[in-house]
């Protein structure tokens, strides 16, 4: 398995970790767009190129209100 696999594998399971734990915080279309960018990544991702797979994963930051919060706490470590 190569270091990009790895990585997306990791950000797959980070997203959905997310979306449970931000799953009250979201709308309903929210939290069905979230759905189809981790499915989008699950089913093609290893087929998609490093730029398309971080277009989907720029999706996924511009619908995600607590983004700013998320990022303050990932820094803190």
């Amino acid at each position: 398995m190569n270091n990009n696999h790895r990585l997306l594998k990791r950000s797959i399971e980070s997203l959905k970790m997310i979306q449970l734990e931000m799953h009250d915080d979201m709308d309903s279309s929210k939290r069905a767009e979230l759905e189809q960018i981790i499915l989008n990544l699950e089913q093609c991702g290893h087929n998609k190129s490093p730029t398309q797979l971080l277009d989907l994963l720029g999706k996924w930051i511009a619908i995600v209100p607590a983004v700013e919060r998320l990022l303050k706490l990932f820094s803190e470590f």
